[in-house]
């Protein structure tokens, strides 16, 4: 007998997260099992509609076992797309012989998504069993989703970002070899390939910590094509402040902490030097008095 969590979970944010604990809750007071239903890869993908994301679909699931629940995440398909919203929940009750579900107030599925959590109730009290739906999650007195994570992203408000997905935005690549023209200026940086899978923060300098083989770095990260320097493709260049190592080849966390300026075309080298020292220590100030908190990578 199971009781079971439904959603995509992008982020698994603090809404997320509070609709896994009522999952939990609900499964220990009718001693049952707790489990999540998901989908390995995100629903709208199918139809090449997919949104940038906020974590890969591996790191996502890895926090979502995190979160000690059973995870049963299935291929999304054109297949599994043309089901009713009475199929889908005859499926799960044959399957894991479902005695209660727990949504969020918005929770949509079925071909289409005709179902909603209306829908549930009716196919509840059919069928005998239990539909908890759970409400907002509040940040600011708004309620907490991906979407609205994805805009502070974008937009660059990255505290706000953070305090609703209780995790730091993070991006993870191999350090790729540059121009290396940042160390001719005593700020050398690290690259890592744009992830097309990922939102990309707006474009600009932010605040960040850097982890590389096992140790985080205060660090200064720039978004964007380094105008001064000739330009191009739009790039993510961290300078790790007081590290002295090869970086080169190596797995890199950024985590975005703090936006700080926008980026800038300076008259020459000598002006932008002296800007990146002003926000090393700007940076310095802010990392300060914001947390990390733990990310998930698979």
């Amino acid at each position: 007998m199971a009781v079971i969590a439904l959603g995509t979970f992008d982020g698994v944010h603090a809404g997320h997260v509070a609709l896994l604990r009522t999952t939990r809750e609900v499964a220990a007071q009718r001693n049952e099992t707790a489990l999540i239903h998901t989908f390995a890869n995100h629903p709208r993908g199918v139809f090449a509609q997919a949104p940038r994301l906020l974590m890969r679909d591996g790191a996502r699931l890895a926090a979502l076992r995190a979160q000690g629940l059973e995870v049963v995440a299935d291929a999304f398909t054109a297949d599994y797309a043309a089901l009713s919203p009475r199929d889908f929940v005859a499926m799960l009750r044959a399957r894991f012989a479902m005695r209660a579900v727990v949504t969020g107030y918005n929770y949509t599925f079925g071909k289409n998504g005709a179902g909603d959590v209306a829908t549930l109730a009716a196919l509840g009290a059919e069928w005998g069993f239990d539909v908890i739906t759970v409400p907002p999650c509040l940040y600011e007195g708004v309620p907490i989703s991906s979407t609205r994570i994805r805009s502070c992203i974008e937009k660059g408000r990255m505290e706000e970002a953070n305090a609703m997905l209780q995790r730091t935005y993070c991006m993870r690549g191999e350090v790729q070899s540059g121009r290396r023209i940042g160390r001719t200026l005593g700020f050398p940086t690290a690259n890592i390939a744009c992830d097309a899978q990922l939102v990309l923060p707006k474009v600009g300098v932010y605040a960040t910590h850097a982890s590389l083989a096992g140790a985080t770095h205060p660090a200064i990260t720039n978004v964007g094509s380094n105008p001064t320097l000739g330009g191009g493709d739009t790039r993510v260049e961290t300078h790790l402040l007081d590290f002295d190592g090869d970086f080169y080849g190596r797995t890199m966390d950024v985590h975005f902490m703090a936006f700080m300026r926008e980026e800038t075309r300076f008259a020459n080298t000598d002006a932008l030097r002296a800007q990146l020292a002003r926000d090393a220590d700007s940076a310095r100030s802010i990392l300060q008095n914001l947390p990390i908190y733990k990310d998930f990578f698979a």
